[in-house]
């Protein structure tokens, strides 16, 4: 005997049970070619493979666009599958005869108790990629074992499926697409907005609650990106555990809810929830977006959350999401762009009169993008002008970051003493804040000061602590440049072999994360090492590419400092005249902006 069921029969004794997923693309695109026919199937191959993967290659729903286009032999595929694209009229589409897929869905809907229906329908609501079960807590105002088990439950009756695990060792779902549409059908029909509206921002608070301390505990440092929500809440106010135990490793758990932050955002700023877009926006950059430039993420979600709140008139979000574009143009390596987006939030700070720390952000990253441009007299003052809003703040990581700021600014114009004393005192306030990520920061830029002066068994000392730092907090970025700036001590000191293998590892890292400029600094360092070894040759390559990046990235002095090192390429080869060109004209930059060339080359 045969008996089949939506729900698992596991009390069912004496019988061999067996698990029906949905079949796999090709087998899905021979059902539909034996129904609709081969000849229609073969003329047009790209639309018909995209009605199987809009049917979500359910047997019943391919059956029936078979059977609809056999129906109609003057439709070619490509008129269904544009038909199906709408997903608000897609199950109103997959009927055909007596079948029809919303039928199906309702019967196994009918079928679920009230607290199944309610799981499904609010899990359907944000269109949610994929999703842990801890999400079904606040969308149900329950705790989380009871949220487990209703996702459970919905598993069992193969409404949801197990699609694997994330990083943090917790079970990933997801809904069948035309079962969430369905399900979405029903939570419009048969919910208040004011009930949606309750559950998706109770979800949103304890996404909040949670990328905050994601943020502050995370690699990178990134909690300084997190402009202050407006609300967060716990997962489960009787269960304070389990919160700690989704956050074990945060950058993994950043990572699993990337996709689910995005579409919430997307959701919210769509129904005129657009402080929890612009929130949630904020926890986006302070996740692995920032990390991994993930840059995708990072615009769409503020583009989604700046149309709420224009439509809105909120202008203090307008003004941190546009903080936000700041951030993510510096690190694009737009460094005009950037400027800009800030400058425009300065504005919108200063118009709402909003105090000194939306203005204080402002300042800072404007001046954090004319340091990258070597504009190093504006940069001061824009960080003399961020420090005083700060201090009124009584910030302190804050200000060690414009501390941090005036240092390197000191140190690239050669001021060696002032770069100290500002990297000396940035230094305390990070410790005094427990700042792992902007100490090992600070650190990094006093060994460069050991570097630019000739003390390269200091430098090499403080590098090799930094690193240590940067890999116990898993910040891959942090990494990349501290093994750059050793491979450089390390060329010093005559290590050419250790120096060239970090090098290495750096240029693939900087290619895999699209860092324009990581990339170009780690080129022009290879050409470095060339001439350091003796082969002026092999240095001409990665140093013509690296002056073509800096060209591309806008930045003179850095074009300038290869433009020096291949100055001796060409003189190992006999060009005279364009060496003695080059160095002119480098020399003629480093005068302009003030750098330390100007005097150390002079």
């Amino acid at each position: 005997m045969l008996v089949t069921s939506r729900r698992r029969l596991v009390a069912l004794e004496g019988a061999a049970h067996l698990d029906l997923s949905v079949p796999d693309e090709e087998e899905a695109f021979e059902l539909l070619r034996r129904v609709a026919g081969a000849d229609r199937v073969r003329a047009e191959p790209q639309q018909t493979a995209e009605i199987v993967a809009l049917c979500g290659r359910l047997p019943l729903a391919v059956r029936i666009a078979g059977a609809r286009l056999a129906a109609r032999p003057h439709w070619v595929p490509g008129r269904l599958a544009a038909r199906l694209r709408d997903e608000r009229l897609r199950l109103n589409e997959l009927r055909a005869g007596d079948l029809e897929l919303r039928t199906s869905l309702e019967l196994g809907y009918a079928d679920l108790d009230p607290q199944e229906r309610r799981a499904l329908r609010r899990l359907a609501l944000l269109d949610l990629p994929d999703f842990a079960a801890w999400v079904a807590a606040p969308l149900l105002d329950i705790g989380t074992e009871e949220a487990e088990e209703a996702v459970e439950r919905l598993v069992d009756c193969h409404f949801i499926d197990v699609i694997g695990v994330d990083g943090t060792g917790r079970s990933r779902y997801r809904i069948h697409d035309l079962a969430r549409e369905h399900a979405r059908e029903r939570c419009l029909s048969e919910e208040s907005a004011e009930e949606r509206a309750a559950a998706v921002r109770r979800l949103v608070e304890c996404w909040l609650g949670l990328a905050e301390k994601a943020a502050a505990r995370g690699p990178g440092g990134t909690a300084r990106y997190f402009p202050e929500p407006a609300a967060v809440r716990p997962v489960d106010p009787l269960d304070p555990q389990a919160e700690e135990d989704l956050l074990s490793r945060p950058a993994a758990w950043f990572a699993a809810e990337q996709a689910g932050l995005l579409a919430a955002v997307e959701y919210c700023a769509d129904h005129g929830m657009d402080r929890a877009a612009r929130d949630l926006a904020g926890a986006l950059i302070a996740s692995s977006v920032a990390l991994y430039n993930q840059f995708d993420a990072w615009s769409r979600s503020h583009t989604a959350a700046m149309a709420a709140v224009r439509r809105s008139g909120d202008g203090e979000g307008e003004a941190w999401l546009l903080t936000g574009l700041g951030q993510l143009r510096y690190e694009q390596d737009e460094f005009e762009e950037s400027y800009a987006y800030y400058r425009d939030a300065l504005r919108l700070f200063e118009a709402q009169d909003d105090g000194p720390q939306g203005t204080a952000q402002a300042l800072l990253g404007m001046a954090t993008a004319r340091r990258e441009q070597a504009r190093y007299a504006e940069a001061s003052e824009l960080l003399g002008a961020a420090l005083e809003r700060y201090g009124r703040l009584d910030d302190r990581g804050a200000r060690a970051r414009v501390l941090y700021g005036l240092g390197y600014v000191y140190r690239e114009q050669g001021d060696g003493p002032a770069a100290r004393e500002a990297f000396a005192q940035a230094l305390e306030l990070y410790r005094a804040e427990h700042d792992r990520h902007g100490e090992a920061l600070n650190l990094r830029a006093l060994a460069l000061c050991h570097r630019a002066e000739g003390e390269y068994e200091d430098a090499e000392r403080l590098l090799r602590g930094v690193l240590r730092v940067f890999l116990g907090l898993h910040d891959t970025f942090g990494v990349m440049y501290t093994e750059q700036s050793l491979a450089k001590v390390e060329l010093r000191l005559g290590l050419l072999d250790e120096s060239r293998e970090r090098l290495g590892r750096c240029l693939e890292l900087a290619r895999e994360r699209q860092d324009r400029f990581g990339e170009a600094l780690v080129l022009r360092t290879l050409g470095e090492w060339s001439l350091a070894s003796g082969d002026a040759g092999s240095a001409r390559g990665p140093l013509e590419r690296a002056l073509s990046l800096w060209e591309a990235l806008r930045l003179p002095l850095w074009r300038a400092r290869t433009l020096w090192d291949l100055a001796e390429v060409w003189e190992a080869d006999g060009e005279a005249g364009a060496a003695s060109g080059a160095r002119a004209e480098a020399m003629g930059v480093f005068r302009e902006l003030g750098a330390r060339e100007a005097l150390e080359r002079a």
